[in-house]
This record gives structure tokens, C-alpha cells and sequence, in this order.
């Protein structure tokens, strides 16, 4: 069901109009997970204008890059 109102809402596929960095996104992961019940995905979603779906994708991401890229 997630998968289908994903395709409802973005058609083209996920393209955010704003990008983090890779150390934004390090502080975000950590964060939430020293304060998860004060670092909610609205609150950091707002702190990091950045919308919603953005902060649980990165959250849910645990890909890191190698040393080459």
C-alpha cells in the first residue's frame, strides 16, 4: 500500500527540490536516534526545510559511501 500512494504522490519518481548534504544527513540520523521522541520526523523536517518524506527516506537509509566515492 505504501508503495502505490508513493507512485500516487511522486509519478515521475522521488526528485526532492532540495538536497542535503552528506554531513546534514549524518546530523539527522544521529539526532534522532540519541533523541528519537524529540527529533520527530515533523521536527527535524522542519528544522532542516526539508519535506517529510525526505527525512524518513534518509532515515530509513543505510547506505554510506566508500572511501573512492
Amino acid at each position: 500500500r505504501h508503495k502505490e500512494k508513493l507512485k500516487e504522490r511522486f509519478p515521475e519518481g522521488w526528485s526532492p527540490p532540495k538536497k542535503l548534504s552528506r554531513p546534514a544527513m549524518d546530523g539527522i540520523r544521529l539526532m534522532h536516534a540519541q533523541h528519537p521522541e524529540v527529533f520527530t520526523t515533523p521536527v527535524l523536517a522542519q528544522q532542516f526545510k526539508v519535506s517529510p518524506e525526505a527525512i524518513r527516506r534518509i532515515l530509513k537509509s543505510k547506505w554510506e559511501p566508500t572511501k573512492v566515492e
